[in-house]
């Protein structure tokens, strides 16, 4: 170390120690092999000679090398102990199996297990969801499409008459039933029908309001979408049942062409349910649609999800919560998607519902999940 790079007081140190002549002494090995670590585990770097004015250092900087080698070792190990760990966590669960991911294109990472399929608890007095026992099959030649009679496509040019008719006398958000009828028609049945249009919504805050006034199943917006993914569109569907015995009882009515009259009646807003919301998310011709609904039979089998012979069906467990998930590769049975998960609230008696279109779609299994986890939390 040169003089001017020494404080006043190590030079003051330094210069009493060369002017009485002392032997200058590296203690650095003896002081190494005092605390254990000896001279083999550290490389010594080589004591530059001396030049003309300069102090000599007693004590000089040590490079880890044998530290340095056993890290990389350590290192090289650790994708092996990952795999090994993954093989046990497979014969532990019996035949499931943990992933982690991490998006490429936002740095946002979740877990999910892979877990044998087995049916959903869908409501509290145990009521659940399954995949159908009997897988879709192609049919063999074409089916022979039944030709509808000229009575019956008249029958259906009025029904929508009756339904348009009824219509234009409502307020939105109102709903209404109806009866149409042939005069003198003797035994020929009349055709019931509902008026209640859905409630559209081009933007999700709009949405979002609508289902907290109405009290409808609330579908949180996910905050992961694969990319170029955008809000489409979402919507609630009210529903009500339709009294037969009060509508078959009306008179009078309105009259229509061809000898048929439609008696209908509006519905109270207390008798009209707002149990199914969904929203739509789309990428060119590619569609994710989600959507939500109450159950409202309690017991048994609920809902059967269709699949077909070439269908694969898990269980996925994300955030706490298991989902069926089946992803459905059979070109010969078109279902209209390709991806579908069901997962569910027993406590509030929802079943959420999700698939990707078509089956033609880019999307991957961990997007899929994703999504889904996103919307779980």
């Amino acid at each position: 170390m040169r003089k001017d790079e020494l404080t006043s007081e190590e030079l003051f140190l330094k210069e009493g120690d060369n002017s009485a002549k002392l032997l200058l002494v590296d203690v650095h090995d003896s002081v190494m092999q005092a605390i254990g670590l000896g001279n083999g585990r550290l490389a010594v770097k080589s004591v530059p000679p001396l030049q003309e004015g300069d102090i000599p250092d007693i004590m000089h900087r040590m490079e880890p090398a044998t530290e340095a080698k056993r890290y990389r070792k350590r290192t090289w190990s650790r994708p092996v102990r990952r795999w090994a760990t993954v093989l046990i966590l497979v014969v532990l669960v019996g035949g499931g199996y943990s992933m982690f991911m991490e998006s490429p294109w936002q740095a946002a990472k979740f877990q999910y297990e892979v877990l044998p399929y087995e049916p959903l608890l869908a409501t509290k007095e145990g009521g659940t969801i399954e995949v159908s026992k009997n897988p879709l099959v192609p049919t063999k030649g074409k089916i022979p499409q039944r030709v509808a009679t000229k009575e019956e496509e008249l029958l259906t040019e009025k029904n929508l008459e009756a339904y348009r008719v009824v219509e234009k006398l409502l307020l939105p958000g109102e709903g209404a039933s109806y009866v149409l009828k042939k005069e003198d028609s003797g035994d020929e049945r009349p055709q019931l029908g509902r008026v209640i249009p859905a409630m559209l919504f081009n933007d999700y805050s709009s949405y979002l309001a609508k289902a907290e006034e109405y009290k409808a199943p609330y579908l949180p917006r996910p905050e992961y979408l694969p990319e170029g993914y955008v809000f489409d569109q979402a919507w609630i569907q009210p529903d009500f049942e339709v009294n037969e015995n009060e509508l078959l009882a009306l008179t009078d009515g309105i009259k229509l062409e061809g000898g048929y009259r439609v008696m209908w009646k509006k519905e109270a807003a207390a008798s009209i349910n707002y149990d199914y919301s969904s929203m739509r998310y789309k990428k060119g011709g590619s569609m994710v649609r989600i959507n939500a609904k109450h159950i409202k039979s309690k017991t048994r089998t609920v809902e059967s999800l269709l699949r077909t012979n070439t269908t694969n069906v898990e269980n996925i467990l994300v955030n706490g919560t298991q989902l069926i998930y089946t992803e459905t590769t059979n070109n010969e049975i078109k279902l209209g998607y390709r991806y579908r998960l069901v997962w569910t609230d027993p406590e509030q008696n929802v079943v959420y519902d999700m698939t990707a279109a078509p089956e033609s779609s880019s999307l991957t299994k961990e997007e899929v999940i994703r999504i889904a986890a996103d919307m779980m939390k």
